[in-house]
């Protein structure tokens, strides 16, 4: 009974050890310019990160194939539950689109970036909006919810929690957040604590729903909407 028990702690360890050192090997060689170079957009922010999640997510994948042995439902590449999938995305489309109707109304920035971060010109402006709506959201789910949370939760399971969260949950959210934070090339200020409240709903309804459909609509809405009002506001798009 000892032996087992030890052989079981090791596993647990070992398996968090696994994904920990997977998303930092995934993070420290990302951000490749293989393809900016090839087609001459090196210099544009946008583009780099759009290959960065495209190299982030080719990674994630990869590992999800190969532990799921093919079968990616079981690592939440699914439509299970999408009727209450929906129902979480209508509570965060509802509070994203209150609290960036409030920033407009009172002046405030819509989105936690510095000056440089935010697109300028139109060309610019469309491959922003590639990155938050398309890229971001599949790269990041993949990576830090399909691969680590679902590792992590099958080693670990989900008794003990915090506040009613799997700790699984907290510990895939901080890892989301750091993660997005580290490979966002450019200036994020103030953006971890976002990122965090995100990670938290997107692992939450991973949990509930055994399904991405809506961490990857939700995580593209958080901060895809807001850059679009502020594309808007400020002449980006026309």
């Amino acid at each position: 009974m000892a032996g087992a028990t030890t052989t079981s702690v090791l596993q647990k360890v070992l398996a968090a050890a696994g994904v920990a050192l997977f998303a930092a090997l995934v993070l420290w060689f990302s951000p490749l310019t293989v393809i900016s170079r090839a087609v001459a957009l090196e210099q544009s922010l946008h583009f780099r990160l759009y290959e960065l999640h495209f190299w982030q997510f080719g990674s994630a994948f990869l590992a999800v194939i190969f532990l799921s042995r093919g079968h990616l439902w079981s690592y939440g590449i699914n439509s299970q539950n999408l009727k209450l999938s929906l129902q979480w995305l209508a509570w965060l489309y509802g509070t994203v689109i209150l609290f960036t109707a409030a920033a407009w109304l009172t002046g405030l920035p819509l989105y936690p970036s510095t000056a440089v971060f935010l697109p300028a010109g139109s060309a610019e402006s469309v491959i922003a909006m590639l990155v938050y709506w398309m890229s971001s959201p599949v790269a990041n789910q993949i990576l830090f919810f399909s691969f680590a949370q679902t590792v992590l939760l099958k080693q670990w399971g989900d008794s003990f929690r915090l506040a009613g969260i799997p700790a699984v949950v907290i510990v895939s959210a901080a890892m989301f957040a750091a993660g997005a934070t580290a490979s966002s090339l450019a200036g994020m200020e103030g953006a971890v604590l976002p990122l965090f409240a995100l990670g938290l709903f997107c692992g939450m309804v991973y949990w509930r729903t055994n399904s991405l459909i809506a961490p990857m609509l939700g995580h593209a809405f958080f901060f895809g909407f807001p850059l679009f009002i502020h594309l808007l506001r400020t002449g980006g798009i026309r």
